[in-house]
């Protein structure tokens, strides 16, 4: 695994998942006819733009993420085209697009994963170990297992096969498979104590691809958001839920250079692999930026919230004031989750081999 491989795969999901929430941020500051005065690609210094009606499109130097510089934005400005003049709705509106966004993103690529089709493992065996429970009752590679159970249940895919076959260890299994168009059924007991890489029944399904019609393709992408965002909200909530009451942060949490060892691998298996993670993060970057923290858009949110009830606006040096400070504490965070990551660098390389 080459360094520049890493750094360069890296910068592109960088620059994706940050210019795209950038991107949400502008075009709904345009929509509510909010001044935006620079869109850039890349963080400073400069290095070439260009000027496009009261915009300026900048292409910088530091190519991990972006920004977008709206008007009226860090200071109290009463201009109608400024961000401080816009009510509270229009405000947050503003600043949740961004989320919004990159929510979206994940969405366009799940139902793109979808349209491609899902990899998966098929019921049809590859692989029957010799002398094990499933060869000894007469399966073969090529046979096609097309029912469990005493009640003949159809399956699906191999997952549904594994699952009955793990609720019936030591117990008597009823498989039903096809062979040369005949139907076959046969019984073995799976292994509660198999040999190392055989499994209980020692078979081998091979791996397929999930096709799904073209009408059932955004409807498989938002399953799939909806799903991945509720696995995101879980785990998060246990990593604080372990920060609080151990004072420690999980073992298995990932920073910059661990996403940047993972996004390499991922894209070296295959394109549906890069694809899943990369909306995987989107998600993860839409659910962290809209926690009520400062610096991060939910933590502006909240603000507005406060201001809406006191009735009047919380001057924006102090806003600013908070904000920076706790974006040095996060800043912290990511530095020591980067070092941490560092550390465990044998770890991952181990993991992927």
């Amino acid at each position: 695994m080459g360094v520049v491989e890493i750094i360069v795969i890296f910068i592109f999901v960088i620059l994706l998942l940050v210019v795209t929430h950038e991107l949400g941020h502008f075009l709904a500051a345009r929509f509510f006819n909010v001044r935006v005065d620079e869109f850039g690609v890349g963080m400073p210094p400069k290095l070439f733009g260009w000027k496009r009606g009261e915009t300026l499109y900048s292409i910088n130097a530091l190519p991990l993420g972006g920004f977008v510089r709206i008007f009226g934005e860090e200071e109290d400005n009463n201009d109608p085209r400024s961000f401080s003049s816009k009510s509270y709705t229009v405000k947050s509106l503003i600043v949740v697009a961004g989320v919004a966004a990159n929510v979206l993103t994940a969405f366009v690529l799940f139902s793109l994963i979808a349209a491609i089709g899902v990899p998966e493992y098929s019921n049809k065996l590859v692989l029957v170990i010799e002398g094990s429970p499933a060869y000894e009752a007469g399966l073969r590679s090529g046979d096609m297992i097309v029912g469990v159970s005493e009640a003949g249940n159809p399956t699906k895919n191999a997952q549904e096969v594994q699952s009955y076959i793990s609720s019936r260890l030591g117990q008597d299994a009823i498989v039903i498979y096809e062979r040369e168009g005949r139907r076959i059924v046969t019984s073995f007991v799976p292994r509660e104590a198999p040999p190392e890489g055989e499994g209980a029944s020692g078979v081998a399904f091979g791996l397929g691809v999930r096709r799904i019609p073209w009408y059932q393709i955004p409807w498989e992408g938002l399953k799939t958001t909806i799903l991945a965002f509720y696995a995101i909200i879980a785990g998060l909530w246990l990593f604080f839920a372990q920060l609080f009451s151990t004072g420690a942060a999980p073992g298995d949490i990932v920073g910059p250079v661990g996403i940047a060892v993972i996004a390499t691998e991922t894209f070296r298996i295959g394109v549906v692999s890069f694809l899943q993670l990369i909306a995987f993060l989107s998600l993860n970057l839409a659910v962290i930026n809209i926690l009520p923290i400062p610096a991060l858009d939910g933590g502006r949110i909240f603000f507005f919230m406060i201001e809406k009830i006191r009735g009047k606006m919380i001057p924006a040096r102090v806003t600013g004031v908070i904000h920076s400070a706790f974006f040095i504490l996060l800043l912290a965070f990511l530095i020591w989750i980067s070092y941490r990551d560092i550390t465990n660098l044998d770890n991952y390389f181990q993991l992927f081999g």
